[in-house]
């Protein structure tokens, strides 16, 4: 007989132990039933009280869990971000290798059959909305969020080509809440950072031009020089003086898409 526990996350594939306590008299036999599930192939360990169902066709091969039903049981208050955001939003193929997930508190990165789990703590926790990912409810930034996110952090994002060639897809983007976003992070460099993409996304997408316009004054009313990414290497960058920012030498090389 195939046991209860097993036929009660079996569509959603991934469970905790705490979810399972209230279930059971006392916390020793729901770890009991935990223990069976592993034992006999029910079930496989993922870390410490974290547990995933095992279909019926890969009981006897091996078998790897969706890592964003994995990452959303990772701690209560979070959203996918970054390049994940980006698999969510259907605009690359794959998170894999890495799921970056944002949320007020830290919990311990891991991987887990060659996905890593990235979290990334910020007092800047807004920007994101419920998603219906294969039935199962997840929080991910919006595109807004979405945007500053990748700009500010290419390192978790594809790279500043993978970052530039993905951003062609999005658009759409609403222009009051994205300098809302902005001000709330307060971050005079990311402005900038963020008004130099859409400035070289203008061709691609319908660009708000006042926005584009109070960015631009931001960048030049200091002679601060900025930088789209501080991994550029020493002499691999050159001074775009409408933006005060280093960028890569080729950079339109670099990002054309494909």
């Amino acid at each position: 007989m195939v046991p209860k526990l097993y036929k009660e996350f079996y569509e959603r594939r991934i469970f905790t132990l705490d979810e399972i306590k209230p279930s059971y008299p006392d916390p020793q036999q729901a770890r009991n039933a935990v223990h069976y599930l592993i034992k006999n192939g029910y079930a496989k360990k993922i870390k410490a009280g974290l547990y995933t169902i095992i279909p019926f066709e890969y009981r006897d091969k091996k078998y790897i869990p969706d890592g964003l039903l994995i990452g959303r049981l990772l701690t209560d208050e979070y959203f996918f971000s970054h390049a994940t955001a980006l698999y969510v939003m259907g605009v690359i193929p794959t998170y894999h290798p890495r799921v970056v997930i944002t949320a007020k508190e830290r919990f311990r990165r891991f991987n887990f059959e060659g996905v890593d789990y990235y979290c990334l703590v910020t007092k800047s926790y807004f920007g994101f909305k419920e998603h219906d990912y294969k039935g199962i409810t997840v929080m991910v930034s919006d595109l807004e969020r979405t945007l500053i996110d990748v700009v500010n952090r290419f390192d978790l994002s594809g790279g500043i080509a993978g970052a530039f060639r993905n951003l062609y897809h999005l658009g759409f983007i609403n222009y009051l809440k994205l300098m809302e976003y902005l001000e709330a992070i307060g971050k005079r460099s990311l402005m900038v950072k963020v008004g130099f993409t859409l400035d070289y996304l203008q061709g691609h997408w319908e660009v708000d031009q006042e926005v584009l316009a109070q960015l631009k004054k931001i960048a030049t009313s200091q002679e601060t020089v900025y930088y789209l990414d501080r991994s550029i290497p020493k002499g691999m960058g050159r001074l775009d003086r409408g933006w005060n920012l280093i960028i890569p030498n080729m950079f339109e090389e670099l990002v054309k898409r494909r």
